[in-house]
């Protein structure tokens, strides 16, 4: 029991990324396709619906998921370079994966696009909680 209360943090926190995430998913696809509607082409209608995702993303995540405190612009700008670049990163790895999986060894679609969406989620919880959002430890200097 010791073990697992030693541990409930880090599952909250991996509860809220999954559910903040499926929100950012869900308004993805209500983006590209408002943007669509308004007749944008599908390449910048993808644009506009990832880059406004991502930085839903970044709100939510440092607000909710890792409970960011920094204030400073300097910081604020790290993180957001760091959390950009880091779902840059992620999404041509996205490609890369599908491409391996069902181009290249032949899987199923579902299941590649499954286990694909799991690799970069996993990666995208990873970055964000070790590198991102990193709790920093304070340090006092004893004279």
């Amino acid at each position: 029991m010791k073990l697992l209360s030693k541990h409930i943090p880090l599952i909250k926190k991996i509860i809220s990324f999954t559910f903040w995430g499926i929100i950012t998913t869900a308004l993805n696809v209500v983006l590209y396709y408002l943007f669509r509607y308004i007749k944008l082409s599908v390449q910048i209608s993808t644009v506009l619906a990832w880059f406004l995702c991502v930085l839903f993303a970044f709100i939510t995540n440092k607000k909710y998921v890792f409970k960011g405190t920094s204030t400073s612009a300097k910081a604020f700008v790290r993180e957001i370079a760091y959390f950009y670049g880091s779902r840059l990163f992620s999404g041509i790895a996205d490609v890369l994966i599908m491409s391996l999986f069902v181009d290249v060894l032949g899987w199923n679609e579902v299941f590649s696009k499954v286990t694909d969406e799991i690799l970069v989620s996993a990666f995208n919880f990873l970055f964000s909680f070790l590198v991102i959002f990193k709790e920093k430890k304070d340090v006092s200097i004893d004279n």
